[in-house]
């Protein structure tokens, strides 16, 4: 089955239009099917587009109805049959002169009987679209992104195929000219011009993006975005089409991407792609200027047309919101036991710890693993969830991560990198799965090290069996498991914005002129890509420089001319505000030409050029009804603001931050045990420079130090003595107990001032017969009213605390 009816007539221009209904692609072109007749024009194509503004609406669908007369029963009841057949079925092929023209999926709720009487056969009318209204009803497919990125034009490969028509050019044999890009913005960075050249990050197509809370497992056989995460292709392919300012068409038998920008010359030049959109390493030019007047035979405005204009901008404002992050993912079905594991390479660094902080998080679901031994299944004793983050400078010099600040430490002489594990008691567990989320905030890696390594891996633990497969008792070695799930990274921006959720809003404002500024129309647009230095800009397009994907953030040509250039936003921004610095003038009438005008062309006349909006063509009449608008631009005297941050971010970014603050403060309070002793073990004063003895005891002290107004940690070890030989000596702070060993001689010891004693105690013993251990108070200062105290016999003994004013003996032997 291929091509089922056809119908053939010649236009008042005499242009031969040929009307094929096909079921499938899977004929010969030109052959097989039944010849009807059409009925009144044949058919007419009515373009999308009326009353749009140029920024606005950047896919133009269109719909071909096309006029059958009915000769007999036989065909109507196969026409009827339209009605219910799947509309991934039916489609509509229009040719001109032998020319493709139109290739367009059936309606099939739209199939409507014109006029039937007993005398007349009855008339049917068969609706088809160009398949670009159909967008909107597929959703972006995740698993088309290799690593999260995609090329643009495979993305609009992508969104053409759910419609199921390419086929038909190979049918045709045309399916090496079925798509031309004239879109006229581009980087100096590419090899060349071309949107295959050019690729975008999966992120910008998921519905309400968040780098964490978006990515989350759906169901037991797939861990990336869900279908309902995503937007929609018409979504998709109407934020390239905007940032490339240009329009997205089907004409001639070919989809068109055109920007605006290529119509101030008379001539269109574009580059052609095949039907899996491969670029055919073809360029060539299109002459679009259809001139008034070159039909002297009839007039080629029907009626005298309406004259409108569309009022000026005030001002475009051009704003986004903009994310670092980036990811990797594990789906159920490619699933394997080898540890799942990424490198961030060039990610933001910095010299404080907030300077660009970051946000890991592992997410990883696994089964209950079972072992089968002489015909008996055990299941695992438990699981084990192992991770790890380290970084790397250029020459592998590692910076490791404290587990219990989170901040980042020098790696030297380290042999190992440490390991984050937690254990599963599966055994006991009702639940066939688990899962696992490590969600930390991370300070900002120091500069230089520019590689972020993180690695996850699952292991089951299983008892040991005897010879006979009893079980021992005894625990096996852990053994890899298979997991699915994904790590997820974000990084704060450079910039000195509030983004606690490691997201920032930017406003740039273009201002097309001083006059334009009485104008009350605003124009806000809301582009999903701009231009960053970092790969990890979630909405950054990235080009192909001939070995690499590469950033270039202020390398983008408008098109316009040669010589501007800026960032992507900058270009739509400038684009935008020319075209609009003055009214566009607007006109709607009727034209008829020879049968050349197509959707592509345009209108010359007042010295203007005017683009198609939308219309109704009539094909048997060659007649275009519809509006046209004139394309003036003018890039001179444009201002621009430059980026800024934009304020009120709303409900959104409120909750977004109280919540990471709330995470914050259970993420401390949860470490303040582990924080605690490892302050106390290694970081205040009096803490041990060797591994402490079994059984010792340590008292712990606060410390206010008035001149830095904060108050310091001390650690007291207790039963910890110094001894003193003859001499004179300061008292060591760092001991509790002082014995003064006077059998060569007696031993004077002079005490600290009192004014940074408060509090303390220490105990003095005499070791030997002879001679005396003299204890001083500071200069002025007294111990029980008196400025020094003797210890005279072996073994006599003191104990003294401080008040802050002055010392007391709390205890004496004898």
């Amino acid at each position: 089955m291929a091509r089922i009816y056809y119908g053939s007539f010649k236009s008042i221009n005499n242009i031969t239009h040929r009307v094929e209904i096909w079921n499938a692609p899977t004929g010969t072109a030109n052959s097989g099917g039944t010849e009807l007749t059409l009925a009144g024009d044949g058919y007419t194509i009515t373009r999308k587009g009326e009353g749009d503004s140029l920024y606005t609406n950047y896919i133009r669908p269109s719909r071909v109805e096309t006029y059958w007369v009915i000769p007999n029963n036989t065909v109507l009841t196969d026409f009827m049959s339209i009605a219910t057949t799947s509309e991934q079925y039916w489609a509509i092929l229009i040719y001109k002169d032998g020319v493709l023209d139109y290739v367009g999926r059936v309606l099939a709720d739209q199939l409507t009987r014109k006029r039937e009487a007993i005398q007349a056969k009855p008339i049917l009318s068969l609706t088809a679209v160009d398949g670009l209204e159909l967008l909107s009803g597929y959703k972006v497919d995740a698993s088309n992104f290799t690593d999260g990125k995609i090329q643009i034009s495979q993305l609009f490969r992508r969104a053409l195929d759910t419609l199921n028509l390419k086929e038909y050019w190979v049918v045709n044999g045309t399916q090496t000219d079925y798509f031309r890009e004239a879109s006229t913005v581009y980087n100096s960075g590419a090899t060349r011009k071309g949107f295959d050249l050019e690729e975008v990050d999966i992120n910008t197509f998921v519905s309400d993006y968040d780098q964490f809370k978006d990515v989350r497992a759906t169901d037991v056989n797939q861990f990336i975005y869900a279908d309902n995460s995503m937007i929609d292709y018409a979504q998709a392919l109407e934020q390239l089409c905007e940032i490339k300012q240009a329009r997205l068409i089907h004409s001639q038998g070919k989809y068109w991407l055109v920007s605006f920008a290529d119509y101030i010359d008379s001539t269109i030049t574009y580059r052609v792609y095949s039907y899996t959109l491969q670029y055919q390493n073809s360029t060539a030019t299109y002459s679009h200027r259809q001139t008034l007047g070159t039909l002297p035979a009839r007039p080629q405005w029907m009626a005298k047309p309406d004259l409108t204009h569309q009022v000026a901008a005030k001002f475009v404002q051009v704003d986004t919101e903009r994310r670092l992050g980036d990811g990797v993912y594990r789906s159920w079905n490619n699933k394997t036991s080898t540890s799942l594991t990424k490198i961030f390479t060039d990610i933001p660094t910095g010299s404080n710890p907030d300077e660009k902080p970051m946000r890991v998080r592992f997410n990883v679901k696994f089964a209950k693993d079972y072992k089968t031994v002489s015909g008996v299944t055990y299941a695992e004793q438990y699981s084990i969830v192992t991770v790890q983050i380290h970084l790397e400078d250029s020459s592998g010099n590692k910076q490791f991560l404290n587990q219990n600040n989170y901040y980042w430490y020098s790696g030297a002489g380290y042999p190992f990198i440490p390991k984050f594990r937690e254990k599963f008691d599966t055994q006991n567990q009702s639940s066939t799965w688990s899962t696992f989320v490590f969600d930390k905030n991370l300070t900002t890696a120091p500069a230089g090290f520019t590689n972020l390594h993180v690695l996850i891996t699952v292991e089951s633990v299983f008892t040991n069996f005897d010879k006979k497969g009893k079980p021992t008792g005894h625990l096996s070695s852990p053994v890899s498991k298979d997991f699915w799930g994904s790590i997820n990274v974000a990084f704060a921006d450079a910039s000195p914005y509030e983004n606690p959720d490691f997201t920032f809003n930017i406003t740039e404002v273009y201002s097309p002129s001083a006059g334009s500024s009485v104008n009350s129309v605003p124009v806000i647009l809301n582009p999903k890509y701009y231009s960053s230095n970092t790969k990890y800009a979630t909405g950054i397009v990235r080009v192909f420089d001939g070995t690499n994907y590469i950033t270039s953030a202020a390398n983008w040509y408008g098109g316009w001319d040669s010589v501007t250039k800026g960032t992507i936003s900058e270009m739509l921004g400038n684009s935008v505000a020319g075209l609009y610095k003055d009214f566009m003038p607007v006109i709607q009438g009727t034209w008829v030409d020879s049968g050349t005008l197509t959707a592509i062309k345009s209108l010359y006349f007042d010295g203007y050029t005017w683009v198609l909006q939308g219309c109704q063509y009539s094909a048997g009449l060659d007649q275009w009804s519809g509006e046209w608008i004139a394309i003036i631009p003018t890039y001179s005297g444009l201002t621009s603001s430059g980026e800024g941050l934009r304020l009120g971010g709303g409900v959104k970014d409120r909750v977004n931050y109280l919540d990471m603050q709330v995470s914050n403060i259970n993420q401390q309070l949860g470490n303040i045990t582990d924080a605690v002793k490892q302050v106390l073990s290694n970081e205040v004063s009096g803490s041990p420079a060797t591994v402490p003895t079994s059984n010792t005891q340590y008292e712990v002290m606060l410390a206010y130090n008035l001149a830095d107004d904060v108050i310091d940690w001390k650690l007291q070890e207790h039963g910890t003595f110094k001894t003193y030989t003859a001499g004179t000596y300061t008292l060591d702070e760092a001991f509790e107990g002082h014995i003064g060993n006077t059998a060569g001689g007696s031993v004077i010891l002079n005490l600290p001032a009192v004014a940074t004693q408060k509090g303390k105690k220490y105990y003095f013993v005499k070791s030997g017969s002879s001679h005396t251990f003299r204890i001083n108070a500071a200069t002025g200062e007294n111990i029980n009213g008196s400025d020094h105290f003797l210890l005279n016999t072996n073994y006599d003994s003191h104990t003294i605390i401080c008040d802050g004013t002055q010392w007391f003996i709390i205890a004496a032997h004898p």
